[in-house]
């Protein structure tokens, strides 16, 4: 049953991408709006979207929730469609999709393409794009990524990435693989945001705690390496823009375990910042405070 469901889904992917490219770019990002509020009145985890935001934000009422809601899956719709486009991008064609950069000077004083760093964001608007207008100014990077359980799926994804210029490192090849991308001056890209488990450390996020990936901390550690936090941002409905935050320096004569958990905190707590400015352009769809604190690494 799983081998048909996946085989499906392949299908469903491979016939819209068909389709999207036969259509002119503004028409195909307002057919993708327009799929995303489908998505939205047919229920599709519209109740964990709800319940996510009703969290985040326990002073909205629920036709705040709603509202923001509704613009979320519209804002997806909008950005599975340039992700579709977003295959053997020109120079030209990501330049007119980026309106603009805010914070430039932090991305200098971690040294440009000249030294290594790493990159926390989160799904926030078109991460995809934001790896690509890396790529395209020089930047070599490689993104942490689990697995989608589609393998079909998962290739396309894949060729995707590779095609706008960077690679992906899989959670399950260990750390010698980043680490040696570091020493060699690349960029390490996590999207740090999704439920960790047990493995991860629970961190304060909206004000519950949030089972966190310690990946980032723990490489930079490592490393020494700063940790860059950077969020693509939307900018109506066509374009976007980039946002960088001042540089989190690893803690070195810390203890390993205060050092890990400064350091995540500190990406946290930026990932909030901009997700509160701009709530409509954050991922809701997936179940953020699952694991209980208990159950984390270190709970009690």
């Amino acid at each position: 049953m799983t081998r048909v469901r996946h085989l499906l889904e392949w299908i469903l992917l491979a016939t819209a991408r068909r389709a999207i490219r036969c259509l002119p770019r503004r028409a195909a990002l307002a057919l993708g709006a327009v799929t995303g509020e489908i998505a939205y009145r047919f229920g599709i985890r519209r109740r964990v979207v709800l319940s996510n935001l009703a969290l985040a934000f326990p002073e909205w009422t629920a036709t705040q929730c709603r509202r923001v809601a509704r613009r979320m899956y519209q804002n997806t719709g909008r950005t599975f469609v340039e992700c579709l486009l977003l295959v053997s991008p020109s120079p030209d064609q990501i330049d007119r999709m980026v309106e603009g950069v805010e914070g430039r000077e932090f991305l200098e004083w971690v040294g440009g393409v000249q030294k290594p760093f790493i990159v926390v964001t989160g799904h926030v608007d078109n991460w995809e794009l934001m790896g690509a207008y890396f790529a395209r100014h020089g930047f070599r990077l490689k993104v942490i990524a689990k697995p989608l359980h589609n393998p079909r799926v998962e290739a396309a994804l894949l060729a995707m990435r590779q095609s706008c210029g960077y690679e992906v490192l899989y959670t399950g090849e260990g750390l010698k693989p980043g680490l040696r991308h570091l020493r060699d001056g690349g960029v390490l890209v996590f999207l740090a945001d999704q439920d960790a488990r047990r493995a991860g450390i629970a961190v304060p996020f909206f004000g519950a705690p949030a089972s966190t990936a310690l990946g980032p901390a723990v490489f930079a550690l490592l490393a020494r390496v700063p940790i860059l936090p950077v969020f693509a941002l939307r900018v109506g409905k066509t374009r976007h823009r980039f946002r960088f935050f001042p540089p989190i320096e690893p803690p070195l004569s810390e203890k390993r375990e205060v050092a890990l958990e400064r350091l995540t905190y500190a990406h946290v707590e930026v990932l909030e910042h901009i997700v509160r400015k701009y709530p409509e352009q954050y991922f809701w769809f997936h179940r953020r405070w699952k694991t209980p604190p208990q159950k984390t690494r270190g709970g009690k």
